[in-house]
């Protein structure tokens, strides 16, 4: 998966939460535009107006929501992938405007619907393009008249304090993890942010919240080490007989993205983690060693540093018997050195 489709998955998965978009529209839209709206009662359309071409750097969703004096506002929302401002945001949201009210004159309707931009933005440069469309013309825009007036409205995470971000719990931890997401101390900072989900007291929706923010963070970074999401795992969820579940199961994920890398990438995971094979060959070779690669550090983290003698009969060994060795590691079958070694005689 792409980092745009990491962001664009997490994005959508957050803001579909219970109360997320309500609380998303009450805080971080302008506050003449919250007195006119029920926040209450935005639903999300189904379907997207972002071009193919443009899929890797914007996610988008559209939202209806009602007036409080009656009738119905479009809310666009438009979550800028790259980390760094792009000048033509204001092109491509009146493109999707333009769209959005084309499938309305397609229905059938007489009078059309206002929609309301709204940008986020969590790059890491602070975001100084102009966010009016006109802009885009310089000053010969205003001599000549006739360019079409309108504003998106932006919120820009890499400016905001952390205080700043408003919200419920959920809303809150989901916004901080994107902005910290490619912060190269993310594995440090996101773990006091992690323990925030402790105050919500539907422990499943909370659960959910880590794992969803797990798979991003460490997805889009390579910081995390195991010892990373161990501790996040215990800030977040204070029962420990869950934590050691969802750390066995986080983990077993962990595994199944080594194996893929090495399966579709063709690609060596050890020091350098990452240098390309190509052709079958390969593919063969690096789905082989990443296998390798991913339990010899797991073993590592948890048993110690692995001997030369033990890393050999593990690199002899054939992948499904690899991945039955993982499988005991995961499940918390080899608690010690001497386990290990006693498990893999089996396989001679």
């Amino acid at each position: 998966m792409t980092n745009a489709n990491l962001h664009d998955s997490y994005f959508r998965d957050w803001i579909s939460q219970p109360g997320v978009l309500a609380d998303y529209l009450r805080y971080y839209l302008p506050l003449h535009i919250v007195t006119l709206i029920d926040p209450d009662t935005a639903i999300i359309e189904q379907g997207s107006f972002v071009d193919d071409e443009l899929r890797q750097q914007l996610t988008d969703v559209l939202c209806t929501v009602k007036l409080r004096d009656g009738g119905d506002v479009f809310i666009y929302c438009l979550l800028e992938h790259k980390s760094y401002p792009d000048l033509w945001v204001a092109f491509q949201v009146l493109r999707y405007m333009v769209h959005i009210w084309q499938r309305q004159v397609q229905n059938g309707v007489t009078r059309l619907t206002p929609i309301i931009p709204m940008g986020l933005y969590h790059g890491e440069r602070q975001w100084h393009i102009p966010t009016q469309f006109a802009a885009l013309f310089g000053q010969l825009g205003a001599q000549v008249g006739f360019v079409p007036q309108f504003d998106y409205w932006l919120t820009d995470l890499s400016q905001m304090s952390d205080e700043q971000i408003q919200g419920q719990i959920i809303t809150r931890v989901g916004l901080l993890g994107m902005k910290y997401s490619r912060n190269p101390q993310a594995n440090e900072i996101l773990v006091r942010v992690m323990g925030l989900l402790r105050g919500i007291g539907d422990r499943k929706l909370a659960q959910g919240q880590l794992i969803r923010l797990l798979k991003y963070v460490t997805s889009v970074s390579n910081n995390w080490e195991r010892a990373d999401v161990q501790t996040a795992i215990a800030a977040a969820e204070p029962d420990p007989n869950l934590q050691e579940v969802m750390m066995s199961n986080f983990t077993k994920e962990l595994i199944e993205r080594g194996v893929l890398i090495g399966r579709n990438e063709g690609i060596l995971i050890g020091e350098q983690r990452g240098l390309q094979i190509g052709e079958q060959r390969g593919l063969q070779i690096g789905e082989q060693r990443g296998i390798q690669a991913t339990i010899a550090r797991l073993i590592e983290r948890k048993l110690g540093p692995l001997q030369a003698k033990e890393r050999e009969r593990i690199a002899e060994l054939n992948e499904q018997q690899q991945l039955l060795l993982a499988d005991a590691l995961v499940d918390g079958l080899l608690n010690s050195y001497s386990e290990l070694v006693k498990h893999l005689a089996l396989f001679h």
